[in-house]
């Protein structure tokens, strides 16, 4: 059925995107979202080389930039935070069958020298659940002090619902536990360093940025937004010099004014958001979809957003308008 769709289809490309390919759950996003194994990655790689041909960005790049329309099915794979795993699991996958891919860096976490914050909440849930009664004690008292009233304590809903703006409470909480996140960054390096990143360039993997330090977009002003893309877009301009200048939202783009994108396009060839096959009135900016969320198999999994596809073309839902 796959096929007969992708005769008729305009939309030609997809962009796959993940995170990290694990058989074992790392310990720092096991309330965050289930990864791939290895086997279900390659399914994925199977599915996706048979019905699609493989993109690099440059040939992404190109093909925006000239206006082309792309005619043959084709795909182009992503992979967002930077993660260290990329380098240990997934490019010996990929370099094996010959397939393209860009990582998008939260450039303040090079090097394991910070950890996104709501890495930091999912490892603070997981040592609270094997804490001492004393520690626990203090979970409890500083949640309810920062939530300034005395109910019953949910705590991992309340470490997983902090905002941006109070990844603070996650620092402070810390220090009176006995837990180090510094300590997790230096034994467990979960991020790629910048010799790692120079040497998958070298072997033909491209990098975006993926903003400093991974907040939610719509929760910054808009100075704010700019500033987390120029300097991200920066820093891989000092360090690596890509010849693409590609950026990828943190979380997704929902909400994000059309004045960010008119400020950003000479700064950029190509965005990245995460509504799957949802159409653009920005012309440079371009949708993913979140392999992570496909419980059923990759196949399937495409012919049903092809199909959500054309419910909502009808009902004129198929668009992203902007402010």
């Amino acid at each position: 059925m796959l096929k007969k769709i992708l005769l008729t289809s305009k939309n030609k490309l997809i962009l796959p995107f993940y995170h990290l390919v694990a058989d074992e759950t790392p310990q720092y996003v096991t309330h965050l979202y289930k990864p791939k194994t290895t086997k279900q990655f390659k399914q994925d790689l199977d599915v996706f080389s048979t019905y699609y041909k493989a993109i690099s960005l440059k040939g992404l790049v190109r093909s925006l930039k000239e206006n082309k329309i792309i005619k043959n099915a084709s795909f182009h794979l992503t992979f967002d935070d930077g993660l260290q795993n990329f380098y240990t699991e997934i490019a010996p996958i990929l370099l094996k069958k010959k397939i393209p891919a860009t990582i998008f860096l939260n450039t303040d976490f090079v090097d394991n020298k910070d950890l996104f914050f709501r890495y930091k909440a999912n490892l603070l849930i997981e040592h609270y659940s094997n804490a001492t009664k004393i520690e626990q004690d203090i979970y409890r008292n500083f949640i309810n002090e920062k939530q300034k009233i005395n109910s019953k304590i949910n705590i991992k809903r309340f470490l997983l619902g902090i905002k941006f703006k109070e990844k603070h409470f996650l620092d402070e909480l810390e220090s009176q536990i006995n837990y180090s996140f510094s300590d997790f960054l230096n034994i467990e390096k979960p991020y790629l360093s910048l010799t790692q990143i120079k040497e998958l360039q070298e072997q033909g993997f491209t990098f975006g940025a993926h903003s400093c330090n991974h907040p939610l977009y719509t929760d910054l002003s808009l100075k704010e937004q700019l500033k987390q893309t120029k300097e991200s877009l920066k820093w891989l301009d000092e360090n690596i010099n890509p010849k693409q200048k590609v950026f990828s939202f943190p979380f997704h783009d929902i909400g994000v004014s059309k004045e960010f994108f008119i400020k950003m396009e000479s700064h950029l060839d190509i965005s990245f958001g995460t509504s799957g096959f949802k159409k653009e009135e920005v012309p440079f900016h371009l949708h993913r979809l979140d392999m992570e969320k496909s419980n059923t198999n990759p196949t399937q999994f495409l012919i049903n957003e092809y199909l959500k596809l054309a419910i909502k073309i009808p009902l004129g839902k198929h668009k992203i308008k902007r402010d």
